[in-house]
């Protein structure tokens, strides 16, 4: 395995996996054998895999981007400052598939997020790439081809699949056919390298939004540490609001003055 320094490629070091302490590597597994729980609940309708599609190929869901935070450590709610240092288009770095299943994980991606995953999935049990090597990439219809392959592979096994959906606090009523609508989703119809036929006529979807966010809510060592940080920044900010409110407005200035002052913060 490579060598990785976070920052070479922009990373933020807040949200590098290692970076809260020498337990990541067991928070990240641990997060997703939870995610994998959802697919061993005892039903008789529960999905074969969890399948989760970033960026344009799913239309920026907000569901999929959702579950890749969680199981990322928040890579990719980086603001878009973020991803301009790192040198390469967001379309770039958001081309990932993830069809997590119960026992193993399918990831495709490109050469160059490739480095740039890495360090938050290589502990992860039976992990299967999909990526092709940076030569192969350079030829994009060849690449493309690749990424729809990739993905006939990763759900060829499949019959019932999950989608997250919806995001917390913006669910959205499931519609399949939303779902067909997606780039890679509607690619997977073509003639020779698709799968032979339309992706919801071939498998089952579900919704599992409701699901995951339980999953979500369930708090961990990073779960924690994101807490205490945000209770420490909210604690900062108090100090210093009563402190400029304990010195000021200076000695001379009436009530009157003071509350027209206050209703401008």
């Amino acid at each position: 395995m490579d060598s990785f320094d976070p920052q070479q490629l922009g990373l933020s070091p807040a949200r590098f996996a290692g970076t809260f302490g020498s337990g990541a590597a067991s928070v990240s597994c641990s997060r997703l054998r939870q995610v994998q729980s959802v697919l061993t609940q005892s039903s008789k309708s529960q999905p074969d895999g969890i399948l989760c599609i970033l960026g344009i190929d799913s239309r920026y869901n907000e569901g999929c981007r959702e579950l890749a935070n969680y199981l990322l450590f928040g890579l990719y709610s980086q603001n878009a400052t973020d991803f301009e240092k790192t040198g390469f288009s967001e379309e770039i770095l958001d081309d990932v598939i993830l069809l997590i299943k119960s026992d193993s994980v399918h990831l495709y991606c490109n050469p160059v997020n490739y480095r740039y995953l890495l360090p938050y999935v290589a502990h992860w049990r039976n992990l299967h790439f999909h990526c092709m090597t940076e030569n192969e990439y350079e030829d994009e219809e060849a690449a493309e081809e690749f990424k729809i392959s990739s993905f006939v592979d990763m759900v060829r096994d499949c019959s019932r699949i999950g989608i997250p959906y919806s995001s917390q606090g913006h669910l959205q009523i499931f519609d399949m056919f939303v779902v067909e609508k997606w780039p890679i989703v509607q690619a997977f119809a073509l003639e020779g390298i698709g799968g032979d036929g339309f992706f919801t006529m071939k498998y089952e979807l579900q919704d599992v939004s409701l699901s995951l966010w339980n999953v979500y809510s369930r708090m961990d060592p990073a779960s924690l540490e994101n807490m205490l940080s945000e209770v420490r920044s909210q604690s900062v900010l108090n100090i210093t609001m009563f402190s400029y409110l304990g010195n000021y407005p200076p000695k001379g200035f009436n009530w009157k003055t003071r509350k027209a002052h206050l209703s401008l913060l």
